[in-house]
């Protein structure tokens, strides 16, 4: 299990089942409360002082991706960047530009960065030039927005043809096979599929790697799959480490990674 601070503290918002990633029957917290969340929720969780190991690893499959981008110097966009910890490291590929909702969080990142430019607020109302990117960045953000079609639509505006899209979020088969408390308030959770995401990204992207990373789950099919006995009995065939990146290959890692390509 994850350390405390980790999302996956956070449990599944009832009636999650959606493939259009809309739900037009539920009630969706104001973005004032949504924005005090997310101070309160970067500043004790994402300060760059206190990532965990589930972050690091998300981390690292994310700069893998970008490694394997063929674009120098590119022009980069953190959306939902938080305390900026990311936007930082993404910084040293090329000039970089991070927003967020959490405001307060936000002030601290730009006094830590001053390089970096942060733009404080809702993205789907924030002005940013259509076009004007070569990456965007979306680390765990598509599970808490209020319309996921809109989100993708923005990030495919925001990137020049053939642009690349490196978006992680919550794999909804792992997350619904864990126990977790209720969600707070002021918090969106629409977890995805492999196969939801790839449908979302369908009409602007194309999926060119795709993989789940950090196996996790204790009920139903991953009791078995993720018992301590399971791993002792398999222990002298297969190293820790070998298992764990099976264990992703088939699917069962608690975050979905995916590079796409926008389309021309």
């Amino acid at each position: 299990m994850p350390q405390r601070e980790d999302p996956l503290r956070l449990a599944a918002a009832p009636g999650n089942n959606r493939h259009d990633g809309r739900d037009p029957g539920r009630e969706e917290p104001h973005v004032e409360v949504q924005r005090a969340f997310w101070n309160v929720w970067n500043a004790e969780a994402r300060s760059p002082e206190r990532l965990n190991r589930w972050t690091s690893l998300r981390r690292d499959a994310i700069l893998r991706l970008l490694n394997a981008i063929p674009v120098d110097t590119p022009r980069i966009i953190d959306l939902g960047c938080g305390t900026g910890w990311f936007t930082e490291r993404l910084a040293a590929y090329g000039p970089t530009t991070g927003v967020d909702l959490s405001d307060e969080v936000l002030a601290e990142a730009q006094k830590r960065a001053p390089h970096i430019r942060y733009i404080p607020g809702d993205f789907f109302h924030v002005e940013l030039p259509a076009g004007g990117f070569d990456i965007v960045v979306s680390q765990d953000v598509i599970a808490h927005v209020t319309d996921q079609i809109r989100y993708v639509e923005l990030a495919a505006r925001l990137l020049e043809p053939g642009g690349y899209l490196v978006i992680t979020t919550t794999n909804r088969f792992v997350v619904e096979r864990m126990e977790l408390p209720p969600q707070p308030a002021g918090h969106i959770e629409r977890w995805l599929t492999m196969r939801q995401l790839r449908d979302l990204l369908r009409p602007h992207f194309i999926v060119l790697r795709k993989a789940t990373v950090m196996p996790a789950g204790s009920q139903g099919l991953l009791r078995l799959i993720n018992s301590p006995r399971l791993e002792s009995v398999l222990s002298p065939l297969i190293s820790p480490e070998k298992l764990s990146s099976l264990k992703e290959k088939l699917g069962f890692g608690y975050n979905l990674v995916i590079l796409a390509r926008k389309r021309f």
